[in-house]
């Protein structure tokens, strides 16, 4: 469920909203990538629960 609900969320508000200040860690030059590497989570992460039927 905490899944789903962080799919939704990502896919309602965007990835930028959805992880607020987390990327902090990383100097600016590194985020682009931390960041596309979230997105491509999020978006296998929403294929498998949409191939499960359970969004």
């Amino acid at each position: 469920m905490a899944a789903a609900l962080a799919v939704l969320s990502v896919r309602e508000k965007g990835l930028d909203r959805f992880l607020g200040a987390t990327l902090a860690f990383a100097s600016p030059a590194e985020r682009a990538g931390y960041r596309q590497v979230l997105q491509s989570g999020f978006n296998e992460l929403e294929a498998l629960l949409q191939a499960d039927g359970l969004l």
